[in-house]
C-alpha cells in the first residue's frame, strides 16, 4: 500500500534552545517541508494552566520560540501569535500564563502577540462535517488565521488516554460547549465533539512537543517522562497515531479518539498508510511508559469490550491533605455533583459522570482519582 501520510520525526535530547531548533527545523523538513506561510500566523499551544514549563502540561516556550524562529526564516515580515483558551477557570488569569508558562520570554525576544485565543470573539460555524454540534462557534482568531499551526503537547488523558494534535483543537470551543461534551458522559460523543472542533479549523501543519512528555494520571497531574523527540505532520491524526507508538500502544487504533477520527475519515486508518521519515517505528517505543489508568478499558474481554467505558470506572475522590478549599473543583463540574465548605468537600456520586474535570482543574491535586474494584483488580 502506498503511504500517504507524511510524518517528520527528530531526536532532541533537552530543552537547549539550538537542540530545539534544529529538531523542529529538521521535523518540519522530514514532514514535507511545513505549511506555506499565508497572512497572519497563529500558532495554537496547549495552555492548560499557568504552571511552570517544567511540569510538562503546557507546550514547552523553547518549542515555540523555534516555531516562532522557522516561520520568520520563512515570511520576515508576517505578524505572528501565539495562542490558547484556557481550561475553565484560567480564562480569566492571561496574565498568570505569560509569566508561569515562560512566555515572557517568547515577548521580548520575538515582539510577537500573547493573548487569548477567544479574546475577539466567537464566529458561528455551520459544517455538514459536525456530528456531535451542529451548529457552534470558534475563535475569531482561529477562523480567520492565514496559517495556523498545531503546536501541541504530548500527554496521558485520564479520559481520552491521550492528548496530543487532535485534543489540542478542543480548545477552539467555549467553555459552556466544553461543558456540555464532558457532562454527556459518553465517550464517543466527547471524542467526536473534538473531531467537529477540529475539522471546523484544520491547523494547517501539526507539530508535537514530545521532548518531555506527561505519563500517567495527565493532562494536569501526570509525572513528566522523557521521550525525547519533536513530531510534525500536515495530518494531526498520523502525528498522534506516532505518538501513541511511542507511548507503548501496540495498536494506537484501540484509543477511542483516534478510532473515530479514522472512522470519519480524517487521516490514516492503518499505520502502513503512514510515511514515518527520520525514525523508525521500532525505536519510537518508549520503555516502561506508564498509559493512563483509562487504558484499562482494553483489559476488558472483547464481548464486554462495549460495556467497557461503564465497566472499568475511574472516579474523583477528595483527598483532604492537599485541599486548600478554593472550590475550583465545584465551579468546574459539568454536572454540578461537587459542593464545596470551608472545611468539606461533597462529591454527589449518582449526578457525577467520571469526566474528571475536577481532577483536571485542581491545582493542589487534592482531587484525586479513584478506579473501581474491576480496575484495581486489572491494575494488579
Amino acid at each position: 500500500m502506498k503511504s500517504t501520510f507524511r510524518v517528520g520525526l527528530c531526536p532532541c535530547a533537552s530543552y537547549e534552545e539550538q537542540s530545539v531548533e534544529n529538531a523542529v527545523r529538521t521535523a518540519l523538513d522530514r514532514s514535507g517541508g511545513g505549511p506555506g506561510i499565508r497572512g497572519e500566523v497563529l500558532l495554537k499551544a496547549n495552555l492548560l494552566a499557568p504552571v511552570r514549563p517544567d511540569r510538562s502540561v503546557t507546550t514547552h516556550p523553547t518549542v515555540l520560540s523555534a516555531v516562532v524562529s522557522w516561520v520568520r526564516g520563512n515570511n520576515p515580515g508576517g505578524g505572528i501569535s501565539v495562542s490558547d483558551s484556557p481550561g475553565y477557570l484560567f480564562s480569566g488569569q492571561w496574565p498568570l500564563f505569560v509569566e508561569n508558562c515562560g512566555l515572557s520570554e517568547l515577548t521580548q525576544k520575538w515582539n510577537l502577540e500573547i493573548r487569548p485565543l477567544n479574546d475577539e470573539g466567537f464566529l458561528e460555524i455551520d459544517s455538514t462535517a459536525t456530528v456531535a454540534l451542529g451548529k457552534f462557534g470558534i475563535p475569531v482568531k482561529a477562523a480567520k488565521a492565514g496559517t495556523l499551526i498545531n503546536v501541541a503537547k504530548c500527554k496521558t488523558h485520564v479520559e481520552t488516554e491521550m492528548t496530543g494534535c487532535l485534543k489540542n483543537t478542543f480548545g477552539y470551543l467555549d467553555t459552556a460547549t466544553r461543558q456540555r461534551a464532558h457532562r454527556s458522559g459518553s465517550l464517543r460523543r466527547l471524542c467526536d465533539t473534538i473531531l467537529d472542533a477540529h475539522l471546523a479549523r484544520k491547523p494547517d501543519w501539526n507539530i508535537l512537543d514530545a521532548v518531555v512528555g506527561m505519563e500517567g494520571y495527565g493532562p494536569s497531574h501526570g509525572n513528566p517522562r522523557k521521550m525525547g523527540w519533536i513530531i510534525a505532520s500536515e495530518n494531526a491524526l498520523a502525528a498522534d497515531v506516532v505518538a501513541a507508538s511511542m507511548m507503548g500502544y501496540r495498536n494506537p487504533y484501540s484509543i477511542p479518539l483516534l478510532s473515530a477520527a479514522a472512522h470519519r475519515g480524517m487521516g490514516p486508518s492503518d499505520r502502513n498508510e503512514i510515511d514515518l521519515a527520520g525514525a523508525t517505528w521500532e525505536e519510537l517505543a518508549v520503555p516502561g511508559f506508564r498509559k493512563s489508568p483509562s487504558a484499562l478499558r482494553r483489559l476488558v474481554p472483547t464481548p464486554l469490550r462495549g460495556l467497557a467505558h461503564s465497566l472499568v470506572r475511574l472516579s474523583p475522590f477528595w483527598n483532604t491533605g492537599s485541599c486548600t478549599f478554593c472550590g475550583v473543583c465545584a465551579r468546574v463540574c459539568p454536572a454540578e455533583a461537587i459542593r464545596t465548605d470551608t472545611d468539606r468537600i461533597e462529591i454527589d456520586h449518582h449526578r457525577c459522570v467520571r469526566c474528571l474535570c475536577c481532577h483536571e482543574m485542581c491545582p493542589t491535586g487534592a482531587m484525586k482519582v479513584q478506579p473501581n474494584l474491576i480496575a484495581r483488580l486489572l491494575l494488579k
